[in-house]
């Protein structure tokens, strides 16, 4: 009798932690916005993928103290990219994010996200003190040329050469969006765009830092 008690507990104790160890391999998460902005945009993409991929909130918004679960499939992969945009284009970036270990992911402390779609006398847009200005020049291509853009480059304005294609193996269809990810650091930025054809256009110091999307027509 004390056999099949003992057996019996045993197997409820691994029926407790088979959910539990699943959990853990779990990289879904809650946004919480303690911001006093609404969010209108969040993207969540592996941190080894060059695209954002969809809108995770699809046609809803998270209101301020509002929450709302990201769901990602449980496949093993742990570590994410994600991207809040918020109700006026302003935007925040967090990098190599453990989800897995993540319960919540708490944004504001009552205190409004920095903007990113100021222009030159709007400030705040997360320069710091110096004569080289800093912050984060991500930023979605999105491409209204009507033509296809085969290649993008995007280097620092200080750099010699304009470095690798920052669209890899992909292109950009008339009317798509590339999100162009960039190291955190220099805001002004050249840029290259390549069409089909070989047709080129390019523009010089660029403030990358004050935009969220970089146009091309």
């Amino acid at each position: 009798m004390s056999r099949r008690v003992l057996l019996a507990a045993l197997f409820g104790v691994l029926a407790w932690v088979g959910p539990l160890r699943a959990q853990t391999n779990d990289p879904s998460f809650r946004v919480v916005n303690n911001t006093p902005n609404v969010i209108n945009e969040v993207y969540a993409s592996p941190s080894n993928e060059r695209s954002w991929g969809q809108d995770r909130l699809g046609t809803e918004v998270i209101a301020p103290g509002g929450l709302h679960i990201v769901r990602l499939p449980a496949d093993g992969n742990c570590n994410y990219d994600v991207r809040i945009v918020y109700q006026g284009g302003s935007a925040e970036e967090r990098r190599n994010l453990n989800t897995c270990q993540m319960v919540d992911l708490v944004l504001g402390g009552g205190a409004a996200p920095p903007p990113r779609t100021a222009g030159p006398q709007g400030g705040g847009n997360r320069a710091q003190p110096g004569s080289q200005q800093q912050g984060n020049p991500s930023f979605n291509l999105v491409n209204q040329s009507g033509r296809v853009i085969e290649e993008f480059y995007a280097s620092p304005s200080a750099q010699q050469n304009w470095g690798p294609d920052r669209l890899g193996d992909e292109i950009v269809q008339p009317g798509a969006t590339f999100a162009v990810r960039l190291p955190q650091g220099d805001c002004n930025y050249d840029i290259r765009v390549v069409w089909q054809g070989g047709q080129s256009q390019e523009r010089r110091n660029v403030n990358m830092c004050a935009l969220t999307n970089y146009t091309v027509r």
